[in-house]
C-alpha cells in the first residue's frame, strides 16, 4: 500500500493499479515497443517481446468532483507503474519523448512526482531540426521527490530502485507527446547503464558532457493535492513563461 493525501494506491499483478479501491484502466507498453530505443535491439526476441515493461494511467481523479477543476484548467493527472528488470544491461526505462511547443520557442513542461521506488530522470535539450544536443541533465529522485521537466527538453525514465517504480505526473492535455526523436536517433544522447554508467549514444554527434542535478519541484502535500488546492499555481504548465529562470536553462 502507498498513502499519499490525495489517496492510497495498492500495486496488483502485472502492474495493475488502485486507486482507493477502485482499479484504474491502463495502457501497457510492451518490450517490442522500446525495441527502437534499446542500446541492444536485438536483445528482443519473439519470447520476450510481449513482456510489460510499465503501465499508464492517464487522466487518473481521486474524486469525481475534481474533473471540472481539472477540465477548467487543461490538465491532467497520470500514474505510471514501471516493473524493475534489466533490458540487458540498460534498467527499464521509459520509451522517451519531446513536448510541442505551448508558445513559439517554448514547448510545454511536464511535473513527475516519485511516489514509490527511485528513478532517474535523463533530460535532454535537442536543437531544433539536428541531432545535435546542447544540454543533458541527470536527475535521481526518490519517494516524495518532484522533478519539473522544463521547457525544450526531452526525457526519459529509468527505474533504478531494485522495485516497481510509481510515479505520477501532472501536465497539460492540449497536446501529444512525440516519441519521434528517440525512436529516430535510437533512445537519448547517453544510455544508463546497471552500474551507473553513462554511455553515450553514438547515434549524437559529441553529445555534452552530463550534468548531474539535485534540484526538485517544491511539494506541499502531493502534487495532485497541491493542485486541487490552488490549480493557478500550476499555471505555467500551460504557460511556460511562469516558470522563472531557474528552470528554464538553456532557453
Amino acid at each position: 500500500m502507498i498513502n499519499y493525501p490525495f489517496g492510497k494506491l495498492e500495486l496488483g499483478e502485472g502492474l495493475a493499479l488502485t486507486l482507493n479501491g477502485m482499479p484504474l484502466k491502463g495502457e501497457p507498453r510492451l518490450l517490442r515497443d522500446l525495441k527502437p530505443v534499446l542500446r541492444n535491439p536485438a536483445f528482443v526476441n519473439d519470447q520476450n517481446s510481449g513482456k510489460v515493461l510499465y503501465m499508464m494511467y492517464r487522466s487518473v481523479v481521486a474524486d469525481p468532483m475534481h474533473s471540472e477543476t481539472f477540465r477548467m484548467h487543461s490538465v491532467r493527472f497520470d500514474l505510471t507503474v514501471m516493473d524493475y528488470c534489466l533490458l540487458d544491461r540498460e534498467p527499464n526505462k521509459t520509451l522517451g519523448h519531446i513536448h510541442p511547443d505551448a508558445m513559439p520557442g517554448l514547448s510545454y513542461p511536464e511535473l513527475y512526482q516519485v511516489l514509490n521506488g527511485r528513478a532517474v530522470y535523463l533530460l535532454q535539450r535537442l536543437q531544433r531540426g539536428s541531432a545535435q544536443v546542447s544540454d543533458f541533465l541527470v536527475v535521481e529522485a526518490g519517494p516524495g521527490d518532484a522533478v519539473l521537466i522544463p521547457p525544450n527538453y526531452g526525457h526519459v525514465t529509468v527505474n533504478v530502485g531494485g522495485c516497481p517504480l510509481v510515479m505520477a505526473n501532472l501536465v497539460s492535455n492540449r497536446f501529444s507527446s512525440d516519441y519521434g526523436p528517440y525512436k529516430e536517433l535510437r533512445g537519448a544522447s547517453y544510455y544508463l547503464l546497471e552500474n551507473g554508467e553513462l554511455e553515450p549514444n553514438p547515434n549524437y554527434p559529441a553529445p555534452p558532457k552530463p550534468t548531474r542535478s539535485d534540484a526538485k519541484y517544491p511539494v506541499s502535500k502531493d502534487i495532485y493535492t497541491d493542485f486541487i488546492c490552488c490549480p493557478k499555481s500550476y499555471s505555467f504548465l500551460n504557460d511556460p513563461t511562469r516558470i522563472g529562470a531557474r528552470y528554464c536553462k538553456g532557453q
